[in-house]
């Protein structure tokens, strides 16, 4: 038995490395981040159609500040991008968000099919726009799944939409015989023993697995009496990683693995929400400290690096300020940075603005589909680390 390295990530650290030192000859980059779940849109024309709008946005951004060459280079990029998500995007049941980055006039044209919902956002600049992408990567969970009988086990690792079987284990288990009586008995004896041994091997196997290629869940698939025998020779810290218990042939392909641990992370994704959501109306409501809400404390706790989870409403749209000087973000100025006093200049979109500050600091961001959920806390909070 071998254990494989642990897969890559379709988006790994070189192919962003890449992207961001692509020449472009001065002109501009787009960038796409669209939501294709289709969970929250079942429709093709539902995305379809946000893809239209954020790429018209991009276009009316390029004409006023790129001049004619850059502004061309733009509309081109726009064109490919709406092709692409009407035509070319293939939706598996693993693919929940893409990234598009594209710059025409200079050859460059790279999409990335994600295992995770992004948020919508067009981004025309200097260079492609990776700050999602990095963050994605970077608070990315792995999921090992084990499926085990009493003689066989074979163990996957997922991590992005990507899967691969790292490890396949076969112990030798004595068959049954009939010979009836004591004979049999030692028989039986003999087998649970062999079986017992099995069990261990897996259980060593995935400390080792652990230990060299960490995962944040694990997910145990096969026969009752086997996984429970299994689950109780398991080391504390595998132990404490367990997310569910499925029923999966031990003849499952990886694609169907995958597709079951795919649903695993949806449910937990939900989980996750409805309890950062319940969490921060809790602990804005007391008044504890440990939470704030709306734009003004909000920004203040993200530029803080106090914040451990923002949370937006998913259609929430608000326009803002930035200081020139000190950088200071904004949801209203009166002409002047209420930081430092600089001068402030409009930012389009405060929420990019503060996903974009969230992510750069390792702070979660959850989009909330239930925007009645945040409704009178102003549509934007977060939970803080201290």
């Amino acid at each position: 038995m071998t254990v494989k390295p642990a897969l890559k990530a379709p988006a790994d650290r070189e192919r962003i490395r890449s992207l961001a030192i692509w020449e472009t000859g001065g002109l501009p980059v787009t960038t796409l981040y669209l939501d294709v779940d289709g969970r929250r849109r079942p429709r093709r024309r539902d995305y379809v159609r946000r893809a239209e709008t954020l790429t018209g946005a991009a276009c009316d951004e390029a004409r006023s500040g790129w001049g004619r060459e850059g502004y061309l280079s733009v509309c081109r990029d726009s064109n490919r991008i709406r092709s692409f998500v009407r035509d070319g995007l293939e939706r598996r049941g693993s693919v929940r968000g893409l990234a598009l980055f594209s710059c025409s006039g200079a050859d460059l044209w790279e999409s990335v099919e994600l295992s995770h919902p992004v948020r919508d956002g067009v981004r025309v600049g200097p260079r492609p726009h990776l700050v999602p992408l990095e963050a994605l990567l970077e608070l990315t969970e792995t999921f090992c799944t084990v499926l085990v009988d009493r003689e066989r086990a074979r163990i996957f690792l997922s991590s992005l939409g990507e899967i691969d079987e790292v490890s396949r284990l076969l112990d030798d288990v004595p068959g049954q015989h009939d010979q009836g009586g004591w004979a049999q008995a030692r028989l039986q004896r003999h087998i649970e023993d062999h079986v017992q041994r099995h069990l261990k091997h897996v259980a060593a196997t995935l400390l080792r697995l652990q230990r060299g290629w960490p995962f944040d869940h694990l997910v145990l698939a096969g026969p009752e009496e086997a996984v429970a025998e299994l689950e109780r020779d398991l080391h504390d810290y595998a132990r404490r990683r367990i997310l569910a218990r499925i029923s999966l042939p031990m003849t499952a392909s990886a694609d169907q693995v995958l597709d079951r641990v795919t649903d695993l992370e949806v449910d937990l994704e939900t989980r996750r929400e409805r309890e950062a959501v319940d969490r921060l109306r809790s602990e804005t409501a007391s008044g504890t400290g440990r939470a704030v809400a709306g734009w003004a404390d909000t920004l203040a706790a993200l530029e803080a690096n106090r914040a451990e989870i923002l949370l937006l409403a998913e259609d929430l749209r608000a326009d803002g300020v930035r200081c020139e000087r000190c950088s200071h973000l904004a949801a209203r100025s009166d002409g002047a940075c209420e930081a430092c006093g600089g001068s402030v200049v409009a930012v389009p979109d405060l929420v990019e603005e503060a996903v974009e500050l969230a992510l750069r600091h390792r702070c979660r961001v959850e989009t909330v589909a239930d925007g009645v959920a945040l409704a009178e806390l102003g549509g934007v909070g977060a939970l803080l680390r201290f």
